[in-house]
Protein backbone atom coordinates (compact mmCIF):
# COMPACT_ATOMS: atom_id res chain seq x y z
CA UNK A 1 0.00 0.00 0.00
CA UNK A 2 1.42 3.51 -0.78
CA UNK A 3 0.69 6.42 0.76
CA UNK A 4 -0.22 9.60 -0.52
CA UNK A 5 3.33 11.04 0.80
CA UNK A 6 5.05 8.53 -1.16
CA UNK A 7 2.52 8.93 -4.04
CA UNK A 8 3.18 12.56 -4.61
CA UNK A 9 7.37 12.17 -4.38
CA UNK A 10 6.85 9.84 -6.68
CA UNK A 11 4.90 11.92 -9.40
CA UNK A 12 7.08 14.79 -8.59
CA UNK A 13 10.29 12.53 -9.40
CA UNK A 14 8.59 10.87 -12.17
CA UNK A 15 7.71 13.76 -14.36
CA UNK A 16 11.29 15.46 -13.70
CA UNK A 17 12.53 11.75 -14.99
CA UNK A 18 10.41 11.88 -17.88
CA UNK A 19 11.04 15.79 -18.92
CA UNK A 20 15.22 14.85 -18.84
CA UNK A 21 14.75 11.85 -20.43
CA UNK A 22 13.02 13.62 -23.33
CA UNK A 23 15.74 16.27 -22.98
CA UNK A 24 17.92 13.54 -23.70
CA UNK A 25 20.17 14.40 -20.22
CA UNK A 26 19.34 10.97 -18.34
CA UNK A 27 19.87 7.88 -20.11
CA UNK A 28 18.67 4.32 -18.77
CA UNK A 29 20.32 0.88 -18.60
CA UNK A 30 18.71 -2.44 -18.44
CA UNK A 31 18.97 -3.96 -14.95
CA UNK A 32 18.10 -6.80 -13.06
CA UNK A 33 17.84 -9.20 -16.10
CA UNK A 34 18.51 -12.63 -17.12
CA UNK A 35 21.07 -12.53 -19.74
CA UNK A 36 19.95 -14.87 -22.71
CA UNK A 37 22.13 -18.07 -22.97
CA UNK A 38 23.33 -17.38 -26.53
CA UNK A 39 23.63 -13.89 -26.76
CA UNK A 40 24.52 -11.91 -23.60
CA UNK A 41 23.75 -8.52 -25.38
CA UNK A 42 20.33 -9.18 -25.98
CA UNK A 43 18.54 -7.03 -23.89
CA UNK A 44 14.66 -7.24 -25.87
CA UNK A 45 13.91 -9.07 -22.63
CA UNK A 46 14.52 -6.62 -20.50
CA UNK A 47 11.73 -5.33 -17.55
CA UNK A 48 13.35 -3.14 -15.34
CA UNK A 49 15.63 -0.10 -16.32
CA UNK A 50 17.76 2.14 -13.88
CA UNK A 51 19.87 5.44 -14.42
CA UNK A 52 22.39 6.75 -11.98
CA UNK A 53 21.59 10.37 -10.57
CA UNK A 54 23.88 12.70 -8.46
CA UNK A 55 26.28 10.73 -6.60
CA UNK A 56 24.95 7.45 -5.11
CA UNK A 57 21.21 7.81 -6.10
CA UNK A 58 19.74 5.42 -8.38
CA UNK A 59 16.00 5.79 -10.11
CA UNK A 60 14.68 2.13 -10.19
CA UNK A 61 11.66 1.71 -12.98
CA UNK A 62 10.45 -2.15 -13.79
CA UNK A 63 7.36 -3.73 -14.97
CA UNK A 64 6.30 -7.02 -13.27
CA UNK A 65 3.78 -9.82 -13.34
CA UNK A 66 1.75 -11.25 -10.76
CA UNK A 67 -0.44 -13.38 -12.02
CA UNK A 68 -2.59 -12.18 -14.85
CA UNK A 69 -2.22 -8.48 -13.37
CA UNK A 70 0.77 -6.37 -14.08
CA UNK A 71 2.39 -4.03 -11.39
CA UNK A 72 4.41 -1.16 -12.13
CA UNK A 73 7.43 -0.61 -9.34
CA UNK A 74 9.23 2.76 -9.09
CA UNK A 75 12.25 3.24 -6.29
CA UNK A 76 14.67 5.99 -5.29
CA UNK A 77 17.49 4.31 -3.92
CA UNK A 78 20.94 5.54 -2.16
CA UNK A 79 23.59 3.08 -3.12
CA UNK A 80 27.24 2.26 -1.79
CA UNK A 81 29.72 3.39 -5.59
CA UNK A 82 32.33 0.78 -5.43
CA UNK A 83 34.58 -0.21 -7.79
CA UNK A 84 36.14 -3.29 -9.44
CA UNK A 85 39.46 -3.85 -8.06
CA UNK A 86 39.96 -6.31 -5.57
CA UNK A 87 39.90 -3.79 -2.81
CA UNK A 88 36.60 -2.41 -3.55
CA UNK A 89 34.70 -5.90 -4.19
CA UNK A 90 36.22 -7.10 -0.03
CA UNK A 91 35.00 -3.33 0.97
CA UNK A 92 32.02 -4.35 -0.79
CA UNK A 93 31.50 -6.91 1.74
CA UNK A 94 31.83 -5.41 5.32
CA UNK A 95 29.44 -1.91 3.16
CA UNK A 96 26.29 -0.94 4.51
CA UNK A 97 23.73 -2.18 1.77
CA UNK A 98 21.70 -0.22 -0.95
CA UNK A 99 18.80 1.71 1.14
CA UNK A 100 15.55 2.78 -0.34
CA UNK A 101 14.64 5.77 -0.24
CA UNK A 102 11.24 5.79 -1.96
CA UNK A 103 9.54 3.25 -3.55
CA UNK A 104 6.14 2.39 -4.47
CA UNK A 105 4.25 -0.12 -6.57
CA UNK A 106 0.74 0.61 -8.87
CA UNK A 107 -1.35 -1.75 -10.92
CA UNK A 108 -0.70 -1.04 -14.26
CA UNK A 109 -4.57 -1.12 -15.37
CA UNK A 110 -7.13 -2.05 -12.13
CA UNK A 111 -9.98 -4.12 -12.53
CA UNK A 112 -12.08 -2.47 -9.82
CA UNK A 113 -10.28 0.54 -10.45
CA UNK A 114 -7.50 2.89 -8.81
CA UNK A 115 -7.74 4.03 -5.02
CA UNK A 116 -7.33 7.50 -5.63
CA UNK A 117 -7.09 10.14 -8.49
CA UNK A 118 -3.43 10.64 -7.59
CA UNK A 119 -2.64 6.98 -7.79
CA UNK A 120 -4.32 6.60 -11.45
CA UNK A 121 -1.93 9.60 -12.04
CA UNK A 122 1.24 8.03 -10.90
CA UNK A 123 0.25 4.56 -13.04
CA UNK A 124 0.34 7.00 -15.99
CA UNK A 125 3.09 8.63 -14.94
CA UNK A 126 5.14 5.37 -14.72
CA UNK A 127 3.94 4.02 -18.00
CA UNK A 128 5.50 6.75 -19.60
CA UNK A 129 8.55 7.05 -17.59
CA UNK A 130 8.58 2.62 -18.55
CA UNK A 131 8.54 3.21 -21.76
CA UNK A 132 11.05 6.38 -21.84
CA UNK A 133 13.15 4.04 -19.84
CA UNK A 134 13.31 1.12 -22.15
CA UNK A 135 13.59 3.26 -25.07
CA UNK A 136 16.70 4.71 -23.88
CA UNK A 137 17.95 1.56 -22.77
CA UNK A 138 18.09 -0.55 -25.96
CA UNK A 139 18.30 2.98 -27.95
CA UNK A 140 15.30 2.49 -29.98
CA UNK A 141 15.16 6.15 -31.31
CA UNK A 142 18.48 5.06 -33.42
CA UNK A 143 16.78 2.06 -34.56
CA UNK A 144 13.41 3.76 -35.69
CA UNK A 145 15.74 6.35 -37.58
CA UNK A 146 17.91 3.74 -39.47
CA UNK A 147 14.45 2.21 -40.35
CA UNK A 148 13.28 5.66 -41.71
CA UNK A 149 15.92 6.64 -43.56
CA UNK A 150 16.19 3.24 -45.06
CA UNK A 151 12.51 3.42 -46.19
CA UNK A 152 13.03 6.91 -47.60
CA UNK A 153 15.86 5.86 -49.79
CA UNK A 154 13.74 3.00 -51.60
CA UNK A 155 11.21 5.60 -52.01
CA UNK A 156 13.18 7.13 -54.36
Amino acid sequence: MNSSIEIIDSLNLAYKLIDRTRDGKVSWEASGILMKAFDPTDLSGATAFSTTLEGNLRADVSLTKRGDEEFLQFSLVEFVPHGTDLISVIALGSSKPDQEILSVSVEKDPSFGFDSPSERELSRALVDLYSLARRSALKIEGSIQKALTYLDKLAV
